[in-house]
């Protein structure tokens, strides 16, 4: 929204992967150095998401997008990545890329608010 003279904010979410919940059961082979020799063939069942995962990003951004939407946003029907919140004649957006957020609206207090209001998210 360079067009409106809007600032944007560009936030990268450390650990994000680690954060996403599986909605299915999902299992590994025991890691090398962690094997029980008393039992090589069984394997691990994850409870959380792991770096690496195919399902990380898809279980990281389920439980970004269900935290938002339970929130005040709604998402955007041109874009899932993009959610907006509207307040009286301010809006603003918020646009998920894996682990990267861009945030952007037509009142600067309004982004700062947010961000400061949901630092855990952060």
């Amino acid at each position: 929204m360079v067009s409106h003279n809007w600032k944007i904010h560009e936030l990268d979410i450390h650990n994000a992967f680690l954060n996403g919940v599986f909605a299915e059961e999902v299992y590994i082979k025991q890691p090398p150095g962690f094997v029980d020799f008393a039992l090589p063939s069984h394997v691990c069942w994850l409870h959380k998401s792991l770096y690496g995962l195919k399902q990380a990003p898809r279980a990281w951004y389920t439980r970004l997008s269900d935290f938002l939407l339970s929130t005040i946003f709604h998402a955007s029907k041109v874009d899932t990545f993009l959610f907006i919140l509207s307040v009286g004649t301010d809006i603003f957006y918020l646009l998920v890329y894996a682990d990267d957020i861009l945030l952007m609206g037509s009142n600067f207090e309004i982004t700062l608010n947010f961000a400061f209001n949901y630092p855990h998210l952060f």
